[in-house]
């Protein structure tokens, strides 16, 4: 995982909780990297997941509503940082669909190893994005926060589902987005 994603994660716990937090997490997880991270070198996603479970058990917040958060805070980082012109796009639907196939598309130019999950869309019947996910992550959570992270950057209230997800057993996730607003 790019270090830019630790990074993120680091600077959302010392914001959020202070950074006797972090250190904490770092000596309760023990990671390889000494919990030093660089935004272009590549970590193990092992060192993020046990610093999530830990955390979830410190603090009793479920680990996916702790991912979904760290999710909805690292949108802005990426909003901000896309290798692609954003600003043109001025709807939340038009960005979901532009991830994939122009978003992802550059983020793989620049980041030739990169590993980014895959999406596919779907309209539903009442004007709804069905958002199909897959990575070998299985960081749903993630992306639920990142939508949401993005509804706020276009000021639209959302309303997502998620009847299936891989973590039950499902090839992948279908993550139905409402448009509320």
């Amino acid at each position: 995982m790019q270090g830019a994603i630790f990074s993120a994660f680091s600077d959302m716990i010392i914001e959020k909780m202070g950074m006797e937090q972090w250190n904490e997490l770092i000596d309760k997880t023990s990671p390889t990297s000494n919990g030093i991270y660089t935004s272009g070198a590549q970590y193990e996603d092992s060192e993020l997941i046990n610093m999530v479970v830990a955390l979830s058990e410190k603090t009793g917040i479920p680990a996916e509503k702790l991912v979904e958060a760290f999710g909805q805070y690292l949108f802005d980082i990426l909003y901000k940082n896309s290798p692609v012109d954003v600003s043109k796009i001025d709807n939340l639907r038009e960005f979901l669909l532009a991830i994939e196939d122009v978003i992802h598309v550059e983020v793989k130019c620049l980041n030739p190893d990169s590993y980014l999950p895959t999406f596919n869309y779907e309209d539903g019947p009442n004007g709804e994005l069905i958002m199909y996910y897959s990575s070998k992550r299985k960081l749903c959570h993630a992306s639920i926060g990142l939508i949401f992270g993005a509804a706020k950057q276009f000021d639209e209230a959302i309303e997502i589902s998620h009847p299936q997800c891989m973590h039950d057993g499902a090839e992948r996730c279908k993550l139905i987005v409402n448009f509320v607003g």
